[in-house]
């Protein structure tokens, strides 16, 4: 399968060409490394039920925040906004996993904070990511 690639450019500039897309591509990525880290972690020692779920937020804020650079490195303004957008596809895809998957996400206040919350740290990354702007 031939993916087209962009005149003098690599194949990933035509993943750059949509930075949410891209950016919430890495927030997935870290954010599987970040799992794979804390399963380690939890296997050689022991964790309880309350250390896991805290890791397992505080990974997902890290994944959202360098996707949101991600996402706006590749745009030259309104990186808030790739950021942001980066922050709310994160988060609808982890919302669409906790109803599919495992039957555990609630349309409660909680839940749409978390929302949220995906969001807005996505545009305080998108802010931070465009002055490390590609030229």
């Amino acid at each position: 399968m031939n993916v087209p690639q962009a005149e003098g450019g690599s194949r990933l500039d035509v993943l750059r060409a949509i930075p949410v897309l891209y950016g919430c591509l890495w927030s997935l990525f870290i954010a599987f490394l970040g799992t794979v880290a804390i399963f380690l972690f939890a296997r050689s020692s022991e964790w309880d039920v309350n250390s896991l779920t805290a890791a397992a937020y505080v990974v997902h804020c890290v994944a959202v925040f360098c996707g949101a650079i991600a996402a706006a490195r590749q745009v030259e303004s309104r990186g808030w906004f790739h950021g942001g957008a980066t922050g709310l596809l994160y988060a609808l895809i982890m919302v669409a996993i906790g109803l599919f998957v495992y039957n555990t996400f609630t349309m409660d206040g909680s839940g749409l904070f978390r929302v949220l919350l995906m969001a807005v740290i996505g545009a305080f990354g998108g802010m931070i990511g465009t002055a490390f702007t590609r030229k």
